[in-house]
């Protein structure tokens, strides 16, 4: 089994999204829709937590480390890559975020009230908003 097969196997939710592209639930936090993006680039497993986990901490939660992602390679010998993530992986995640705070600003202009496990949702999607804009405007 490749190291892709093992982390995918481990994690929820986990679904193509491109040419050697994925989504799925991050393991390291209380993740109901993903927000994890993985991208195969040339045999190195690239892992990003739009909701501001570490690379280690996802691996962790995983039971994995950074040598199982890549077994055959001397770690610290890569030629650094600037934009791991395609810009359309951050919109499609900033697309999603974007439609659950129009549905809450809609509750909120028809007087229904947001419950307190829809406060927490919102501002969840409000800093992966902010956090898929930093990413976009870093370059990576």
């Amino acid at each position: 089994m490749s190291a892709l097969d093992t982390l995918l196997s481990r994690l929820h939710k986990a679904q193509r999204t491109g040419t050697d592209r994925w989504k799925a639930c991050c393991p390291a936090h209380d993740d109901k829709s993903p927000s994890l993006a993985i991208r195969d680039a040339d045999g190195r497993l690239l892992l990003h937590c739009f909701g501001g986990c570490s690379t280690e901490a996802v691996l962790s939660a995983v039971g994995l480390t950074f040598s199982d992602l890549m077994p055959n390679q001397v770690m610290g010998h890569f030629k650094p890559e600037r934009k791991p993530f395609y810009p359309g992986d951050v919109l499609k995640i900033m697309s999603f975020e974007a439609t659950l705070v129009y549905l809450c600003a809609t509750d909120i202009a028809n007087d229904k009230p947001l419950t307190e496990s829809g406060r927490e949702r919102l501002l969840l999607a409000a800093s992966r908003l902010n956090h898929a804009c930093e990413v976009a405007n870093n370059g990576y």
